[in-house]
């Protein structure tokens, strides 16, 4: 797609013209040509060399990297990237093309359940409970048991803020991957993603337990379990047999490493390291949690006079 002709029917200037293959966010690290956007100069640096097209403000235009071959200034870049990708949403290149859904062998596949009729692969030996939901662009490997309730592929909380005080919703293009022997209990929302480069990845044998929601873009690593009632933000990768405690939340765009511990109840705004277990609202290193609250408790008791 050339720069050029998916802007026609937009207000603004384009500086120069370009190919590209995609869209997708600036600091991606998708390594083919992708079409952008940049509002926020503190992210220049971090941009992509296979970022060759970009919508922008004209006070960034000379702080853009020589690796931009296409420009296209606008006052609203963000609002213009997501009103793009909703056009380009309808168009056969950029969304993933249909075909009819497949089942493997040997899967048991409740007749209350609904399985879109195209882009959804099922491999062998599949259980599939009673009221299950599995939209389009739907991967799930073999082995896997998917209990009551659960919605797969549902669509992500994504919505961008426009002018005149509108709000956008966003076409859902990407799609969840669910791998060899995974196990999902009983409603459980897994979101899809925006982008058609967006994956929301359970990797084998990740347990998900009741009431989790997973949003979109989110990646669980090898034999990781998350219990009850958590919530993963978008875009946030946990690594391999790491764990997620009851109602713990995770927010968007975080790293939680391997082997890594979440409390229950835990709510996590930051990274967190290999092999560190956190805890607590905001989280931190569950030992200085633990000498934290040793430390209130007794000044309670000082003040107390117990």
């Amino acid at each position: 797609m050339y720069l050029s002709d998916v802007v026609k029917e937009f207000s603004g200037e384009l500086i120069c013209d370009a190919q590209f293959e995609t869209l997708e966010y600036c600091t991606s690290t998708l390594k083919i040509p992708f079409l952008t956007f940049m509002e926020n100069p503190k992210f220049i640096e971090k941009i992509s060399k296979y970022a060759v097209c970009i919508f922008c403000k004209k006070e960034l235009l000379e702080k853009l990297p020589k690796s931009v071959k296409g420009i296209f200034a606008t006052e609203n870049p963000k609002e213009l990237f997501h009103a793009v990708h909703n056009m380009l949403s309808e168009q056969d290149g950029y969304r993933v093309a249909l075909f009819d859904s497949k089942i493997g062998n040997e899967c048991q596949i409740s007749p209350q359940a609904v399985i879109a009729p195209h882009n959804v692969i099922l491999g062998d030996r599949v259980v599939i409970e009673d009221n299950v939901i599995i939209n389009d662009n739907v991967q799930i490997g073999n082995d896997c048991i998917i209990h009551s309730g659960v919605v797969i592929g549902g669509k992500a909380f994504t919505f961008a803020r426009a002018s005149e005080k509108k709000i956008l919703g966003l076409n859902d293009l990407g799609c969840v991957v669910l791998k060899d022997r995974v196990e999902v209990f009983s409603m459980t929302h897994i979101a899809k993603g925006i982008l058609p480069t967006d994956v929301t990845l359970l990797d084998d044998d990740v347990k998900v337990d009741a009431l989790v929601h997973i949003g979109h873009g989110a990646k669980i690593g090898k034999r990781t379990m998350v219990a009850a009632g958590a919530v993963i933000g978008g875009n946030t990768v946990i690594g391999e047999d790491s764990w997620v405690g009851i109602n713990a939340t995770i927010s968007n765009r975080l790293i939680v490493g391997n082997n890594a511990r979440v409390s229950l109840g835990s709510v996590v705004t930051k990274n967190v390291e290999d092999n560190k277990t956190v805890t607590g609202n905001f989280a931190i290193e569950h030992g200085k949690f633990i000498e934290k609250l040793k430390e209130d408790v007794a000044r309670m008791e000082i003040r107390d006079g117990i």
